[in-house]
């Protein structure tokens, strides 16, 4: 089959909590109808065949975003699926996690937790085995397609993997550049895509500390539960600091990175970014 009767698509792995909102955003700005928001996650979940059969049944889908998106991916002929991931410091995501489910209008026992006490009582409920493991190496477990599992080195290695043959690594504290990256990354692809965006989901957009000050703040508020927070996430700050190093590489790499930086943000003010 020749280049020209392939059908690339996008597949946006949204990572709880790692600026997937304000990708989706972008995603469906850029393609439009052709984008889909997928929401069947008991369908999704663990299920590259329904994978597959959506997108065979969706001829016109170019992009598609999912919370569960199955890895390893489908082989599915006459196309190529191009995997999106964001991944963010699990430190500063902890803050993330326990702020959203505080303002959730649902009740579970996330949310009742965070409501009921401070970030401290949060986290240390969280880091109990037997409560879901949303702080304990998450992006390692999702990206490895056995989530929960049991957050081991095989998992780490089926992630490692997975971040290895994507197209580009983004990282949410460098967003701007990771779009760049993206963009650069699939424009033979998607000749189309414009990925230029406004910030979704921001509980605090006047924040102007920098993502390392964000998260010293953190682990100052963590306390004694540092350490236990670091060995519950020892695999995704592992994996974290090789998708840094992957992007740095990338953007060093990248002819008129600068220039391209700019552009965008050019493109976003247009948007009415902030």
């Amino acid at each position: 089959m020749s280049k020209d009767q392939v059908r690339p698509i996008l597949l946006h792995a949204h990572l709880f909590k790692n600026a997937g909102t304000t990708l989706d955003w972008s995603l469906e700005r850029s393609f439009s109808a052709g984008f889909c928001d997928h929401r069947d996650d008991a369908n999704m979940r663990g299920n590259p065949e329904y994978l597959a059969k959506f997108l065979r049944d969706n001829s016109g889908l170019r992009a598609l975003s999912s919370h569960w998106l199955p890895f390893p991916l489908p082989s599915l002929s006459g196309a190529v699926l191009r995997p999106l991931v964001l991944l963010r410091h699990p430190i500063e995501r902890i803050l993330s996690v326990y702020e959203f489910e505080r303002r959730q209008a649902v009740d579970h026992p996330g949310t009742q937790r965070a409501r009921d006490g401070d970030l401290q009582s949060y986290v240390r409920w969280r880091l109990e085995e037997r409560t879901g493991p949303v702080i304990r190496n998450y992006q390692t477990r999702m990206l490895s397609g056995t989530y929960p599992g049991e957050g081991d080195q095989q998992q780490f290695e089926r992630a490692k993997q997975l971040l290895d043959s994507l197209p580009a690594v983004g990282i949410v504290e460098r967003y701007s550049e990771s779009v760049v990256l993206f963009e650069q990354a699939l424009k033979e692809e998607f000749p189309e895509i414009d990925l230029a965006f406004r910030r979704q989901n921001v509980r605090d957009a006047g924040d102007r500390r920098t993502p390392e000050e964000r998260r010293e703040a953190v682990e100052q508020n963590l306390g004694e539960l540092l350490d236990s927070v670091r060995e519950a996430n020892s695999l995704d700050l592992t994996l974290y600091e090789l998708a840094c190093e992957r992007f740095d590489a990338d953007w060093q790499g990248l002819n008129n990175a600068e220039a391209l930086l700019d552009k965008l943000d050019s493109r976003c003010q247009r948007l009415g970014a902030s």
